[in-house]
């Protein structure tokens, strides 16, 4: 299937492992562009590499961190590159494990900066030659926690909603410019960060990781997690010319695991 995005350039946060990295790969098989950002210099020189080599798009990156860095530096970077992007992924790595009452107020504000505040100004920043060129897709990857919380995710569950919200308000101001603002929500999905979670959890509850695992695939109705591939495919379809009319939507991709209707 043709998305129709051949050409268009593509700004990936999250790109040096798991879903980011999925979404870059699925982005690049339609012919765009990618620009990869993450804190991992060596995991994204090598993705560049394999999606430069496998799709023979355009590739660059740039090793970041969305906590200490500011999004001003970022857009100098896509500046001084002739990056002019279409498409932007917004994927923040996932905070401490913790429940809501042994997170204090300090851990959320230290958190908010790189889960939060970063990515509603490089939305806002980017809209703007985006609404301007009366084109653009923002896709922001959040959790299922914002639905249904996860145990022991407290600052996780907060932090991803407060990002939805403003995500929402946002889609209502640019909808109009062309310009699609919409969320995806992963259930449990095959990734290194999901296997970390599983592990934490077995190590506190003095149990096999392999007995976590059952316990979470028995909450699934698919009967198991879901892949990096199947994941990437909604994303890519969101970022589509074919996804026009979804906007302020989060759409689940989850094997059915969030309970509630909405």
């Amino acid at each position: 299937m043709d998305l129709g995005i051949a050409g268009k350039s593509a700004l990936v946060f999250g790109a040096s492992r798991g879903i980011g990295q999925g979404i870059a790969q699925a982005l690049a098989a339609e012919g765009v562009n990618v620009f990869l950002v993450a804190r991992n210099a060596e995991a994204l020189a090598s993705n560049a590499a394999q999606l430069s080599r496998e799709f023979g798009v355009r590739v660059e990156w740039l090793a970041m961190d969305v906590y200490a860095q500011p999004v001003a530096h970022l857009l100098a970077q896509l500046t001084q590159q002739n990056w002019d992007i279409d498409i932007l992924v917004n994927i923040s790595g996932g905070p401490q494990i913790g429940s809501a009452s042994d997170s204090d107020a300090e851990q959320y504000q230290s958190q908010f900066q790189g889960m939060v505040g970063f990515f509603i100004e490089i939305s806002r920043q980017l809209a703007q030659p985006m609404a301007a060129r009366q084109w653009g897709r923002i896709l922001t990857v959040g959790s299922s926690g914002v639905c249904q919380p996860i145990k022991d995710l407290a600052i996780s569950n907060t932090l991803r909603s407060a990002l939805i919200a403003w995500n929402k308000t946002f889609s209502d101001e640019v909808a109009a410019s062309g310009v699609t603002v919409n969320t995806l929500l992963p259930g449990r999905i095959q990734t290194e960060r999901v296997n970390e979670i599983d592990q934490a959890r077995a190590a506190r509850m003095g149990v096999s990781q392999a007995q976590i695992v059952a316990q979470s695939t028995a909450t699934i109705p698919a009967r198991r997690y879901g892949s990096v591939t199947e994941f990437s495919a909604t994303a890519a379809f969101l970022c589509s010319q074919g996804a026009a009319y979804i906007t302020g939507s989060c759409i689940r991709v989850d094997g059915g695991l969030i309970r509630s209707t909405y």
